[in-house]
Order: structure tokens, then sequence, then C-alpha cells
């Protein structure tokens, strides 16, 4: 059977709309998952370009979020959502039969479909003039078993993880700041206010994007992710952001406090939240919401080898 999607009514953006799931837990090698989603206009009352789709039962969770402008931003984000969960799952249902242990040719089907949806985009905006510019951010995570998660993105939406009270951002913007920034061009501070941080250096739909890169993730129960768009960080900052994951229990809430967060910032962008506990989870393990966020970004990721 064909995967859910995120089918709700983006005629009415400024609602807030849950990312449709499809199941709530998902078992595999000892390990359970639990997962909400939101999606929100935010200040963009007559647009909708953010998109998500989670399925705990599959493992895999993906957050999305258009560029190109209203028609066309919102087409490249439902496009990514709609076409990457099958390609993935129909790609690794040819490989059920694997032993854990041999699960990295299913991970490196996450950056090759990421890919395929590349190519179903550019083919878009060759066919049809009008979707010029078409094009999204993705970020996604699946569940390969042995106790990894592949993860893969474009753009600037990004991932975290939340471990032992402890915040780490796995994912690098891939916009022109962040280059200029990693090659030593500006400083961190000079960053913040950057105008290459609305220039994204890797999208779906971008002509001659590098290949999607796949990293692995060792996770364990009582880890969390988030999975989010720049419209959530542009306005919450880490430390903040790492006290709302350690606070509530429950993914659901979670999501909640974390829009509303972003809305009490004054946010003028669509927020997505995309939340996923690794059960079981002992709850609110930091009550005060204090926790320590980890100077380098990536660092639990291991690079996938080459076949």
């Amino acid at each position: 059977m064909a995967p859910d999607i995120n089918h709700e009514n983006n005629s009415r953006p400024a609602h807030t709309s849950p990312c449709t799931p499809r199941g709530n837990l998902c078992a595999g090698n000892s390990l359970y998952f639990a997962a909400s989603g939101i999606t929100n206009a935010g200040g963009r009352c007559d647009q909708q370009e953010d998109a998500c789709y989670y399925s705990a039962t599959a493992g895999l969770f993906i957050v999305s979020d258009g560029i190109g402008g209203t028609q066309a931003g919102g087409l490249a984000s439902q496009i990514t959502v709609q076409a990457l969960p099958s390609k993935i799952l129909e790609a690794c249902a040819r490989r059920d039969g694997e032993a854990p242990e041999h699960c990295h040719a299913r991970a490196r089907m996450v950056g090759v479909m990421i890919d395929a949806v590349k190519e179903v985009l550019l083919e878009k905006t060759r066919t049809h003039p009008a979707t010029k510019g078409l094009g999204a951010t993705v970020v996604a995570a699946y569940y390969i078993g042995g106790g990894q998660m592949a993860l893969s993105h474009l753009g600037d939406s990004r991932a975290y993880l939340l471990r032992n009270s402890v915040l780490e951002r796995l994912t690098e913007d891939h916009t022109l700041a962040n280059m200029l920034y990693l090659t030593g061009q500006i400083t961190h501070e000079q960053m913040k206010d950057h105008p290459g941080c609305n220039i994204l250096t890797r999208h779906i739909g971008m002509a001659e994007c590098p290949d999607a890169e796949v990293m692995l993730l060792s996770i364990r129960p009582g880890d969390r992710l988030l999975l989010c768009t720049d419209g959530l960080t542009g306005v919450v900052g880490d430390a903040e952001l790492g006290a709302l994951l350690t606070c509530d229990e429950n993914p659901a809430a979670t999501c909640h406090a974390l829009l509303a967060a972003a809305q009490a910032a004054n946010a003028q962008d669509n927020i997505t939240a995309l939340v996923v506990d690794v059960l079981p989870r002992p709850g609110p393990i930091n009550p005060g919401g204090v926790v320590t966020l980890c100077k380098e970004v990536g660092s639990s990721l291991t690079p996938l080898t080459k076949s």
C-alpha cells in the first residue's frame, strides 16, 4: 500500500496543520519510534510553502521548504513529500531480507532518491515555464535497522539530536553565508545578518546540484530528533530549542510549544517542526529545561562509505 502523505488543505494557510502520519509507532530491531509534526503559515498568511511527512511505522521522516514563489514553492515542497517517501520505501522494500549489519545499501537509497526527486522538479520546470525557479529544501531521516538512522539534506532545513540534555545540530546549512563562514571569509557574527543567508547553494530542483550526501546516526532509546524549516530556526535560537525539546515528553505537545515560540518571536516565514522520539523515552528528564549545546555540527554523524 502506498504510504500516506500530508493531504492537509493548504488553501487555509493562516491555520495550523498537523502533518499527516502513517501510524504512531515503529518497531524494528528492538527500537520503537513516536513522532508528531506541525506546519503553520507564520507571518506569510497568503503563502504556505512548507510541507512534511512522517511514517513512524516505517521510520521515515521528511521536512521540505519550497522556494520560487507562492505557486512554485508550495508545489515543490508538496512534490517532495509526496514523491520521496514512495521512492525510498519502494526501493528499500526490495532489500527487506538483508541483515541489519548489511543495511548501508538501504541508506544509500535515501540520497539516490533525493537525487531522483531533483530530476522530477527539473523536468517540471522544463515542461511548465510557469514553474520557473521551482525548488525545495529537504531534510530526511530514515531508520535502516541495526540502530542506525540515515540522514540526508539539501538546503537550510535542519536536523537536531537531543541526547542526555545535550543538543547537537546535525546539519550544516547549504547557504552562501554558511559557505563563506566555513571557508573563513566571514565571522560567525557577520554570518548572522549576511544577505547570503537567504541564498541556497544546494536544493532540490537546482541544476548541477551536487548529489545528496548521506550520513549515519547511531540512535538509542531516549534520543529525540527535531527536523524543521528555517521559519523556526530563524527566530528561535538553539538554546531555546533545546529547552523546549527537553521539557515535554509528548512529541505533539512539543511541536505546539515550538510553534508557539516561533509565533511569539514574530516569525515572518512558514514554520514546520517534526519531533521524533526513540522509545522508551524516560519523560522530561530535565524539567528545568537547561541543556548543553554541542559546539560542533554533526559530531555524532558518520559518513556513509562508498560502495
